[in-house]
Formats: C-alpha cells, sequence, structure tokens
C-alpha cells in the first residue's frame, strides 16, 4: 500500500516530458549553444517543370535571448504561389504546448515593408516568450507555379546553434532534369542519395559552430545542398539554364529585350553632352555622371519575379529605378552613343560570395553595369549618386559576376584592390606649447576601399564630422577640430581631408622629464583575443597600408634625451615600421608605416596573427623623453 502511495506521488509531482521536452536533448548538442534546431525538414514535390509544392517544418528550442533569432516563423508568397496552411506553436520546457497559432493568427505585410514597389508580401508571427527555454514549432505547405528558385539545405545556418536532426528532399516523379552542388557534405556524415525521381539528403547530432574573429564565411564550411531546375518558370515566363551561355540568352531575350527604348529628347541631351568627346571612356563617364544627377534608388521588386527592370523611357520620366531599372537605364543611355555595356549580377556585400560558376541557376542580389573597352572593363555602381566612375568599393569589389551579352552569360570578375591600392597617408605637423597644448594641422587621405570609408563625410553635418574626429582620435583629450576642408577627386579616387587641431594634456610627466607619444594620430586599435583552440581559419579579404610622416615642434628649451630605435615587424601576416628620421633643436619627425596583408591562414596561424597585431599595438605606444 505505501509503494502504491509513493508511486501516485511521484506520478503526480514529477512532469509528464513531452517529444520536445529539453531534458531530452543530448548534453553534447545542448552545452553553451542559443538554441538547437530539433527537427527539420523540407520536402519539394516537383509536379512538374512549372509546379511544385513546398513543404517546410521546423522546431527549435531556444534557450536564451541571442537565441530568438534562431526561429523565423515567415514565409513569402507572391501572385504565382498560394499559400495552403501554415502553423505554429509554442511548448515549454517539458515539451508541453502552451500556444498555438493558425493562419488567420499571422500577420500579412509586403515583404520588404515600407511603401516599396513589390509584388512580393509575407505571413509572419512576432512572438515574444515569457520564458526560457522554450521550443518553437513552424510548419507551412505552399504551391508555387514559379520554380526558378528551389530552396537550398542548409542544416547549420548559424554560429552557437546545434542540430538534433535535419532533411531534405526533392520527389521528382516526372524527372525533371536537376543540377545539385553539394558542399562539405563528407566532411559532417550527411547522407544522400541521388536519383532522377529523388533527392534526399539528412543528418543527425551536428555539433554547434562557435563563432571565432576573422574566419571565412559562414557557409564556406558547413554542409550546404544547392539545387537548380534545368528548365524552369519565373512567375509566367519559361526558362532554361543548362549552360551560362543559354541562360545569359533567356535573360537578355526575355527579361531585358525591349525595355532599352529612350525619349528622343534625351537622345538629343547625350549628343549634346559629349559634342565635343572623342574617347569612349570619356563619353562613358560623362553619361555615367548625367545619369546619377538626374535619378535616386528606389526599390522596386515588380515584373517577372522582381527580376525584371524597369523600361528606361519609364525611368527616364520618373527618375528614379532600383538597381535593375538604374542599370538597363545607363546602359540604354551608352547605346545611344553606341558604347556596348552589359547588364551584370553580382552578389553584393562586404562579404559577398562569387556567383558559383558551376552551378548554373539565378544567383547573387545586385545588378551593376559592365562596359568593355580594349585595355579594360569598367564597372559601373548605378544605384548610386556620389560613387565614382569605375568604382566599386567593398559593396562589389574582387569576386565573380555574371555578364549578360547578346551571346550569352559569361562569367568574369570584377576589380580588386590590392595592399597598394588601399592606402591611407597622414601628413601633419604638432605643435606643442609651453604648456604642452597640442596642436596644428593635418592632410589625410584615402584611397583604394578606404576612400569608400571616407567620402561620405562630404555629406555630412558639422555635428556629425566633429563626433566622428573625436572617436577617431579619442586617445587626444578635450579635442577640438575647425577649418574642415574635404577634397573628393573622383578621377584618381582619393579623398582628402584637411583640418586644424587642438588637445590639451596629451603628454605625461616623470619627474622634471616629458613622455610623448609621436604618434598622434593613427594607432592601431582593433585587438582580437587568443584562441586556445582555433578551428576555422584566418581570413583576411583586403590588405590596407596606412603611412604616417607627422613633424613635432617641442617647446623651446626641451631637446629630446631619448628616443627608441627604430622598429621594424616582418612576418607573412604584413609588416611594420617606425622611426624618429631626425631632431634638430625643437624639431623632431616621427615616420610610421603598416601593411596588413590579405590571405587566408591555418587556424593554428591564428594566434601568431595576434601576437603581430599585440606588437604593433604595442609598438604605437613607444614614447620618447624630453628633458630642459
Amino acid at each position: 500500500m505505501r509503494l502504491f502511495l509513493l508511486c501516485t506521488l511521484l506520478s503526480v509531482s514529477l512532469p509528464i516530458l513531452g517529444q520536445y521536452s529539453v531534458h531530452k536533448i543530448s548534453e553534447p548538442l545542448k552545452s553553451d549553444v542559443n538554441a538547437v534546431i530539433r527537427d527539420q525538414e523540407t520536402v519539394i514535390t516537383l509536379k512538374n517543370y512549372n509546379k511544385m509544392v513546398h513543404y517546410y517544418r521546423e522546431v527549435i528550442t531556444v534557450f536564451n535571448k541571442n537565441g530568438i533569432s534562431t526561429i523565423t516563423p515567415a514565409v513569402g508568397y507572391d501572385s504565382s504561389s498560394d499559400i495552403k496552411n501554415v502553423e505554429a506553436k509554442v511548448y515549454d520546457k517539458n515539451g508541453k504546448q502552451i500556444k498555438k497559432f493558425k493562419k488567420r493568427d499571422f500577420t500579412d505585410v509586403s515583404a520588404t515593408g515600407g511603401s516599396m514597389y513589390t509584388d512580393n508580401r509575407m505571413l509572419y508571427i512576432d512572438y515574444t516568450p515569457l520564458e526560457f527555454p522554450f521550443t518553437f514549432e513552424f510548419e507551412y505547405e505552399m504551391e508555387s507555379t514559379s520554380t526558378a528558385f528551389l530552396p537550398r539545405w542548409d542544416p547549420s545556418p548559424r554560429y552557437n546553434v546545434s542540430t538534433e536532426k535535419s532533411s531534405y528532399t526533392i520527389n521528382n516523379t516526372r524527372e525533371v532534369p536537376l543540377v545539385s552542388k553539394k558542399y562539405n557534405l563528407d566532411e559532417y556524415n550527411v547522407q544522400y542519395e541521388e536519383n532522377p525521381t529523388k533527392y534526399h539528403y539528412q543528418l543527425s547530432n551536428l555539433p554547434a559552430v562557435e563563432r571565432e574573429s576573422l574566419s571565412p564565411v559562414y557557409t564556406e564550411f558547413t554542409p550546404v545542398v544547392k539545387v537548380a531546375l534545368q528548365r524552369f518558370q519565373l512567375m509566367n515566363e519559361s526558362g532554361v539554364g543548362g549552360t551560362w551561355k543559354n541562360f545569359g540568352l533567356w535573360i537578355d531575350q526575355k527579361l531585358l529585350k525591349g525595355r532599352d527604348e529612350i525619349p528622343k529628347a534625351t537622345i538629343a541631351k547625350m549628343e549634346q553632352l559629349v559634342a565635343n568627346v572623342d574617347d569612349p571612356k570619356e563619353k562613358t563617364r560623362i553619361i555615367y555622371e548625367y545619369m546619377q544627377s538626374k535619378t535616386r534608388y528606389v526599390f522596386i521588386a515588380i515584373g517577372i519575379g522582381g527580376w525584371q527592370p524597369s523600361p528606361a523611357e519609364e525611368v527616364d520620366e520618373l527618375s528614379y529605378g532600383d538597381c535593375k531599372g538604374l542599370t538597363n537605364y545607363t546602359k540604354a543611355l551608352l547605346k545611344t552613343q553606341g558604347i556596348e555595356s552589359y547588364y551584370t549580377i553580382v552578389d553584393s556585400g562586404a562579404d559577398g560570395l562569387d556567383i558559383d560558376e558551376d552551378f548554373v541557376a539565378l544567383q547573387g542580389d545586385h545588378v551593376i553595369l559592365a562596359v568593355p573597352f580594349e585595355d579594360e572593363t569598367v564597372f559601373l555602381e548605378c544605384t548610386s549618386q556620389t560613387a565614382p566612375y569605375n568604382y566599386m568599393g567593398d559593396f562589389t569589389d574582387d569576386r565573380k559576376v555574371l555578364m549578360i551579352t547578346p551571346e550569352g552569360g559569361v562569367i568574369t570578375k570584377t576589380h580588386g584592390y590590392s595592399l597598394e591600392d588601399n592606402v591611407q597617408s597622414v601628413s601633419a605637423v604638432a605643435v606643442f606649447d609651453e604648456n604642452f597644448k597640442l596642436s596644428g594641422t593635418i592632410n589625410e587621405t584615402s584611397e583604394g576601399i578606404l576612400y569608400g570609408n571616407k567620402n561620405q563625410l562630404e555629406s555630412a553635418t558639422t555635428e556629425e564630422i566633429t563626433r566622428y574626429y573625436q572617436y577617431l582620435w579619442g586617445h587626444l583629450n578635450n579635442l577640438s577640430v575647425e577649418n574642415l576642408k574635404f577634397k573628393n577627386d573622383k578621377r584618381s579616387i582619393s579623398f582628402t581631408e584637411s583640418l586644424n587641431f587642438e588637445s590639451s594634456n596629451y603628454v605625461s610627466k616623470a619627474g622634471d622629464r616629458i613622455l610623448l607619444n609621436p604618434n598622434v594620430f593613427t594607432r592601431y586599435d582593433k585587438l582580437p583575443s587568443e584562441e586556445k583552440d582555433r578551428k576555422l581559419a584566418l581570413k583576411i579579404r583586403r590588405g590596407h597600408t596606412y603611412r604616417d610622416k607627422i613633424e613635432l615642434l617641442i617647446p623651446d628649451g626641451y631637446s629630446v634625451e631619448a628616443a627608441f630605435p627604430p622598429i621594424t615587424l616582418d612576418t607573412k601576416f604584413g609588416t611594420y615600421k617606425a622611426n624618429i628620421e631626425k631632431y634638430e633643436g625643437s624639431k623632431l619627425i616621427y615616420n610610421r608605416e603598416l601593411k596588413l596583408n590579405s590571405g587566408t591562414f591555418a587556424p593554428d596561424e591564428y594566434n601568431e596573427y595576434v601576437n603581430f597585431i599585440e606588437q604593433v599595438v604595442k609598438k604605437d605606444k613607444s614614447k620618447i623623453v624630453l628633458s630642459k
């Protein structure tokens, strides 16, 4: 009887653990993670090349606020798709369901928000948890007649998130021709099969990847599968892949053809603009700068799935467009003068990837214009009103892109910027008065990628500029700047800042001696932390060069008692040089040069890099001794 009562009491006091109880997650998967993907399932059923059903289900346990972004209860749709079902459920830590959302509970909004021009819409839920951990289940089924974009399989989508189970299936009983590209599957023991009627991939117990500084793009080292139809439909337009030539011909003939008509008045204006110019490059520059002055950027996602540009005549009339419309418009303007140019698709952003040359499908998220000349191909960023002619910046630099030519698609590469292209040069005169107040003048010129980090100052307010310099030179106490002058040389692509500065209490005292750091301006402060068990490669995408020459005038009655010897650091990651060139009476000259190399380095070399940067930070604080 006692045993029966004890068992009854225990059954009442112990919670019933549901399928998604946190307690059922193995310790290795939930240790030091923000979330665990409990189950992730994608099933694509191809009815034909122009019809598919997409089923998706994901169950995620979230342990803290950093893991909330892992749940994405949203599904996009447009006029070519129909959401058959969508719902979500929330479970507590014991796996007990505590909330349920049906389709009517979802909010229906424009997929881009705001007042942008778009056909794309989205159903979503904005859920705020009451406590952690909790589990969120989200699933939907959608039927679509657009098959140009098959979702990719990405079972490990975020840092510090592990995966219990993930699968991806394509049912293809009609044997619609497909092409697939697989990344890093063997390294993660992914089980898969591929045959004409079914593609299936699955894995279990995928541990979380911890974020490591300066590592490659996440998808470069995690399992990913991309699949595309070789014949597809985008909205109501049939398309073909197979080769970049065929794919490019489809874009040229179906998305671009007939959209380059320009009003006669605008053609006459182009004739007038370049009337006395013979050089086709200079004509291109003049027309590009005209386009920049006339138009502004507005996001537009209408017309054959958001991939077709607005007609050039419409952009000419309205004076606005998105990257597609503005690029097509510039192309049309150049065409009036017999200058050939190519609509070019690119993956944008500082970490933008190459267009995958071995995977023929719609890729990229941005469009630029390529203008071929005998000695080079000029690339034009048509969405910017301020970008110099033939300047990419880190938004589209040094990556493979797809040019759409009348003969088909051609893979090429945008300009890269080398160590000697990305240069910041400082020339300054700094004067210390008898109270050791620091004042003087500085000229700083930035080129290459660094130009793109500086030219925005030209349009900043006085308050914004002051805050910028106070942050940049935070080690200068009570800093004030005046007589600001900016020179934006778009032809040489260089940006020069000239100003007067003043700062107090810059030096430190040691008895009757004064300790002075001659490196007044450019100090390296991006100090990374050592990582004992580094797993990922070290990747530095762009090299930079920083050169300083500072003339220092010290107060009368003081002289240099001691100066540090010339400093040289030479490593595979870069070089550092600093020296006091000469000092005569009250004058000395400080030189500094830091070169940081681009490259990819093995994980076990990372701490060598950290050591190099630590030495740079330390040497940047080197002082000289002044005495009466």
